[in-house]
C-alpha cells in the first residue's frame, strides 16, 4: 500500500520572480526529493507562464491571491479556503517581518500542525505593524527558520529558531572562462571592467547610490560598465539619475534574466551597498563564481566565506567606495576555483545537502519516517 504523501503549502508573500526569496524557494524545490511530498504555492502575483509550467509538471499546483497588505482579511479567508481545501501538513511561509501572522494564524485556525514563518531580512517595510502583530505572531508559529543568524535575531527575537542556508547549485555558477569570454562578446564587453548588481530595484537595494559609486569610477577609469540586472518600482528613479550623470551608454540595464549564472561570469566584480539584507544569495552565488563583491556593512558577515567579500560602510562617500575598489588587487578567477567550491561545500551551502536536510526535517517535524 502506498504511504501517504506530506503535504506542504510554500507561501511567498513578495513577488514570485526572478530574484531573492524566489531563487530561493525554488532552489529547494528543484533539489528535494519530492517522491513522498505534495508542494504546493501561495504567491502573490500571476506566474511567468515557463515557470508555471515547470512547477505543474512536478504535480504541484499555484494559487495566486493578491493585496496580502491591502486588503489583510479578504486575504486571509481566501487561504484559509485553499489550506482547508487541501487539508496541508505543513505551511511555510516566506518573508521578512511580523506581517507573516497573517499565513501562520491563518494555518493554525485550520488546524495545520506545522506551521513555519521564514526570516529573509535583518528589517522590514511596516515596522509599526511589525510591533504591533509580535504576540499573535509569537502565538501562531510552531517551528522558526531564518536565512542567518541576524535574519533570524531580527524574526523570532530571543526565541529559538533553525538556520536553513541559501544553498545553491554550485555547478550552474562556478566560474568558466569559456562563457565569459562568449557573454563579454555578445555586450561588446571584451575590454571592460564591468561592475554588477543583482536584485530588484528598492529601497533596501539602494542602486541609487551604486550609481554615485560608478559615476566616481568611471571619472577614473572610463573602460568601466556598469550592469544592473532586475526590476522594481525604483527603477525609472535609477534610470533618470543615469541620464542626469550622462551614463546612458555605460549603463546597461538588463532586466529580469534567466541567465544570471553566465552574466556572472562577464562581470569582474558585485557590488552592493545594500541598507539591509537577511543573507543574500546574490552573494553566495558570486563568491561560487570567485567574483570579489564590495558591500555594506549593513549585510551580515556570516555571509564571507571564501574572503572574497569586503565591507565598507555607507557613512562612507561613492568616492571612499570607489577608491577601494578601483585600487584592489585584480584575482586570478580561474585558479581560486577550486578552493572556493570547498570553502561553499564545507560553508554549508550545496543545496542537495540542504535540501535532504530540510525534507528531514519537515518529516521530523511531523514525527513521519
Amino acid at each position: 500500500m502506498e504511504s501517504k504523501k506530506v503535504k506542504i503549502l510554500t507561501i511567498a508573500t513578495t513577488r514570485f520572480e526572478l530574484d531573492g526569496i524566489t531563487n530561493v524557494i525554488l532552489n529547494y524545490y528543484r533539489a528535494i526529493d519530492k517522491t513522498d511530498l505534495q508542494m504546493d504555492f501561495v504567491v502573490p502575483n500571476q506566474v511567468a507562464d515557463d515557470l508555471k509550467k515547470e512547477i505543474e509538471s512536478e504535480g504541484s499546483q499555484i494559487y495566486t491571491i493578491n493585496n496580502r497588505m491591502k486588503n489583510p482579511f479578504a486575504y486571509m479567508f481566501k487561504l484559509q479556503k485553499i489550506i482547508r481545501k487541501n487539508k496541508y501538513d505543513i505551511v511555510h511561509a516566506h518573508g521578512n517581518s511580523h506581517t507573516l501572522t497573517l499565513e501562520m494564524y491563518s494555518a493554525k485556525k485550520c488546524g495545520v500542525p506545522v506551521r513555519i514563518p521564514h526570516s529573509h531580512s535583518t528589517s522590514c517595510k511596516y515596522k509599526r505593524v511589525h510591533k504591533m502583530l509580535t504576540p499573535l505572531f509569537n502565538a501562531s508559529y510552531t517551528h522558526g527558520f531564518a536565512c542567518g543568524q541576524e535574519a533570524g535575531e531580527w524574526l523570532f527575537e530571543d526565541r529559538d529558531f533553525y538556520i536553513i542556508k541559501n544553498g545553491i547549485n554550485l555547478e550552474k555558477f562556478k566560474y568558466n572562462h569559456d562563457v565569459r569570454v562568449e557573454y563579454r562578446k555578445k555586450f561588446g564587453l571584451e575590454d571592460k571592467r564591468v561592475i554588477g548588481h543583482i536584485g530588484a530595484f528598492t529601497f533596501s537595494k539602494n542602486q541609487s547610490f551604486l550609481v554615485d559609486i560608478f559615476h566616481e569610477l568611471y571619472k577614473k577609469d572610463s573602460n568601466y560598465r556598469l550592469m544592473l540586472i532586475g526590476n522594481g518600482n525604483l527603477k525609472p528613479e535609477v534610470e533618470n539619475k543615469v541620464k542626469e550623470l550622462g551614463l546612458e551608454k555605460v549603463v546597461l540595464f538588463m532586466g529580469k534574466r534567466w541567465d544570471v549564472p553566465q552574466l556572472m561570469q562577464a562581470m569582474d566584480m558585485i557590488v552592493m551597498p545594500s541598507h539591509h539584507e537577511g543573507l543574500p544569495l546574490t552573494l553566495v552565488e558570486a563568491q561560487t563564481a570567485s567574483l570579489p563583491c564590495y558591500v555594506s556593512d549593513a549585510i551580515t558577515t556570516e555571509v564571507n566565506m571564501t574572503g572574497l567579500i569586503k565591507f565598507i560602510s555607507l557613512e562612507e562617500s561613492p568616492l571612499f567606495w570607489a577608491e577601494i575598489i578601483h585600487n584592489d588587487e585584480k584575482i586570478d578567477r580561474d585558479g581560486l576555483t577550486t578552493s572556493v567550491i570547498e570553502k561553499i561545500i564545507r560553508s554549508g551551502y550545496s543545496i542537495v545537502d540542504n535540501a535532504r536536510e530540510l525534507k528531514r526535517m519537515y518529516k521530523s517535524f511531523l514525527d513521519v519516517k
